[in-house]
């Protein structure tokens, strides 16, 4: 491995430092390699240590025992698309659940599962209402020409 040569200034109380911490057969060049060694050491360690969470949603999968009570009905599905959250890069955490809850509880009873289905079908990080239809309803049809005829009752 090729070294390279530097030079450093160093004010007079570092140098009095190095010269008190090192040894009288290490000489300061000598040192200061050691101390960055030793950082360097301390950083890939640091990198390598699994960061352990203790929140519970920071995780893929999720179970229904996490799902508040009144939310139990739509468990298996808020599952499911907890798994699709979290790979689609949304934020997984204890708040963000607590949100989502929430927003949740906000819909409608019967657009709930809808709702629901709808992330987990569109790979959403978020849920959504469901749209309404702005189909109008179908108009009685009152024209005469269309009234039908009957053996029994004639025109209806």
């Amino acid at each position: 491995m090729a070294k390279t040569k530097i030079t450093m200034f160093l004010d007079p109380d570092l140098i009095e430092w190095l010269d008190q911490n090192r040894d009288e057969e290490t000489s300061r060049s000598a040192y200061l390699r050691i101390l960055i060694r030793k950082d360097m050491k301390t950083k890939s360690r640091r990198k390598t240590a699994p960061v352990l969470s203790t929140d519970v949603f920071s995780s893929p999968t999720i179970t229904a025992d996490l799902i508040p009570d009144d939310l139990k009905d739509y468990a298996d599905l808020l599952v499911e698309w907890w798994s699709i959250r979290y790979k689609n890069k949304g934020t997984c955490s204890t708040s963000v659940a607590n949100r989502i809850f929430t927003k949740l509880r906000s819909f409608p009873t019967q657009d709930r599962k809808q709702a629901l289905e709808n992330a987990i079908a569109g790979g959403w990080r978020d849920l959504f209402p469901v749209k309404q239809s702005f189909k109008p309803e179908e108009q009685k049809n009152n024209h005469p020409a269309s009234r039908v005829f009957t053996a029994e009752r004639g025109f209806e």
